[in-house]
């Protein structure tokens, strides 16, 4: 928890410096009080025992004394008006600051990472986390300089008033001490589990929401609520037990102030039965157990606030653990200490795999082994191969997602892991096999990759993806709002808008997940003839379940559980490979083929126009 602070402590300590001053100022000017009660008690009690002792100007001194002290209430009214601005102020800057520090450690996560937290988990660590070490912290801020001040200074002018009466808090404090003690180490466990089983509520939800469409085609609305009740019922469950611990807390702190009140009473009518009381004497008894009672209210206030603090700890605690875990853990994928300088570097476009084997952190044997071939500068490489056979795995490689576990990549002949990720990952425009699309407008999409683009070449981008037609429909055209995910857009035009996004980037090497699989026959030709003239210096990889989007390519990579069992030209591959062959004889048949290849010809001679 303290290893948190330090997010808000070097960026904000005057700050904190400034609060503490102003709280350590209201808690003494708030234990001033009972000083001028008993001062008023005692006049009030001389002046009805006729006491010739009272001064004469008794009544003035009870005004000053009430002037005094409403001066000192609106002081004190004033400072914790500010102290709360401040602690608020701090409290937010101090979320914001932890909520930064945690998204900026997990964007530099890679995809390991990712697998080993999870999305749910990420997204509560995230917020609801952050919410509950936010408020311990603002609590926290603020009850470590009033309730000690008010404890010591309070104890000191009780035992200045009466030691025998001070006695009491001596039974009173270790008991709510060892009560506290007793309740930290009961609801730590149970609030560690209540995280866990957030967690899975926040994961149920959100399969619900990403998967609704497929919840509904299948009515499965029923079977959707019954796994999100029974994850809410085990969370409220164990979070119930908590709360009825806690519950017992408020009662027995009254009962433990109002114990001590009374006995603070008891113990003041002992004592003064068993004295002698002369003239004058009785004003100031009196006066001395009001200023106590006063006193004790502050000191059994104050261990009332520091218990609500540790009380609340217990479930912040386990917050700040999980989001201590998530800063501690290192990325499995790092920059090199010294990254090559890709200024030297004259070769432009090529990649190479050599030997390449891969295998998953949480598998026990190698998803891809001993991959070897090389994708040429201006050349188009296409990888082929059966569901489940590595090649999204292969491809994820590249920019370092992950990192090969034998073997090396090479990208304009240096290893991969000898660049900087952002270097690396310059190099390369990478359309994934899902295209997504950020909320905002077509334009701020087209240039995630390249803010300085022109219009001019953002309309050069669009022709060559085969969007301008629908982009520019729109009625603002470029300038068209995007919903969250691209929801407002079909599945072709979300991969074209994709296309246009990476090839807006002008990269050395394309690299094309399954990019083309939502477009039709024609679109997909277009497509892939105007891409050869627009980025024809560029080397481009393709992944692609549809034979008929790689029969061109220079070079076809095929791949079956992981290995590589050929590569070629489409024509050498359907003599040589058998699974190339099985793989097109389940696509297409001859004449198929023939008409793909004569129409790719066909819209090659017409120069890939756009």
């Amino acid at each position: 928890m303290i290893r948190l602070a330090r997010f808000i402590m070097r960026k904000y300590w005057w700050w904190l410096l400034i609060l503490f001053v102003l709280l350590a100022g209201q808690a003494y000017l708030q234990l001033t009080l009972p000083d001028y009660t008993s001062q008023i008690t005692t006049l009030i009690a001389n002046q009805m025992s006729s006491n010739p002792l009272a001064q004469a100007d008794y009544e003035s001194q009870i005004w000053e004394a009430g002037i005094t002290m409403l001066i000192i209430s609106v002081v004190i009214f004033a400072l914790h008006i500010t102290c709360t601005f401040l602690q608020s102020k701090i409290g937010s800057k101090y979320a914001a600051a932890l909520r930064h520090v945690i998204y900026e450690k997990v964007m530099s996560f890679s995809l390991p990472e990712y697998s080993q937290f999870g999305m749910a988990t990420l997204l509560t660590r995230t917020t609801s986390d952050v919410v509950q070490c936010k408020e311990i912290f603002t609590m926290f801020i603020r009850q470590i300089i009033i309730a000690p001040v008010f404890f010591i200074v309070a104890i000191v002018k009780t035992i200045q008033a009466n030691w025998q009466i001070s006695l009491i808090f001596v039974v009173a404090v270790p008991i709510l001490v060892i009560f506290i003690i007793i309740t930290f180490c009961c609801t730590s466990p149970i609030f560690k589990r209540g995280r866990h089983a957030y967690d899975e509520v926040t994961s149920v939800y959100r399969e619900g929401l990403t998967g609704v469409r497929v919840v509904r085609a299948f009515n499965q609305e029923e079977q959707e609520y019954q796994r999100f009740e029974e994850a809410n019922d085990k969370f409220v469950k164990i979070d119930r037990r908590g709360d009825h611990i806690m519950t017992i807390v408020d009662p027995f702190m009254n009962v433990l102030i109002d114990a001590a009140n009374v006995m603070i009473f008891v113990v003041s009518a002992i004592l003064i039965s068993g004295l002698s009381v002369e003239m004058g004497q009785a004003g100031v008894i009196a006066g001395q157990i009001t200023a106590i009672s006063g006193y004790a209210t502050h000191i059994l206030n104050s261990l009332i606030m520091l218990s609500m603090l540790f009380i609340r700890m217990p479930r912040a605690n386990v917050c700040s653990r999980r989001i201590e875990a998530l800063l501690a853990t290192q990325p499995m994928v790092t920059d090199p200490e010294n990254p090559i300088d890709t200024t030297t570097i004259k070769e432009r476009g090529s990649l190479e795999f050599n030997n390449v084997s891969f295998c998953f952190p949480d598998a026990d044997n190698n998803t891809l082994s001993n991959i070897s071939f090389k994708v040429k500068k201006g050349e188009t490489t296409a990888i082929i191969g059966s569901t489940g056979s590595g090649k999204s795995t292969l491809i994820n490689l590249i920019p370092r997602f992950y990192d090969v576990t034998e073997g090396n990549i090479t990208m304009d002949g240096v290893d991969v892991r000898e660049y900087s990720q952002k270097d690396l990952r310059d190099k390369i425009g990478f359309i994934p096999q899902q295209a997504l699309l950020f909320e905002g407008t077509i334009k701020d999409n087209l240039v995630f990759g390249n803010k300085d683009a022109s219009d001019e070449e953002i309309e050069e981008a669009l022709k060559v993806s085969q969007s301008y037609n629908f982009v520019m429909k729109k009625e603002e055209g470029i300038n068209s709002r995007v919903s969250q995910g691209g929801k407002n857009f079909s599945g072709g035009q979300k991969q074209r808008l994709a296309i246009a996004r990476a090839i807006l980037k002008r990269s050395e090497l394309y690299v094309f997940d399954d990019a083309f699989s939502a477009l039709d026959f024609k679109t997909d030709i277009k497509l892939r003839t105007a891409l050869k003239t627009y980025i024809k210096d560029a080397s481009i990889l393709i992944v692609a379940q549809r034979v008929s989007t790689i029969l061109t390519a220079d070079n076809i990579v095929v791949l079956n559980e992981g290995e590589l069992v050929g590569q070629g030209k489409h024509a050498d591959l359907y003599k040589t490979c058998k699974i190339y062959q099985e793989i097109v004889n389940s696509q297409m048949d001859p004449d198929e083929i023939e008409k793909t290849l004569s129409m790719n010809k066909q819209y090659s001679m017409e120069g890939g126009e756009y």
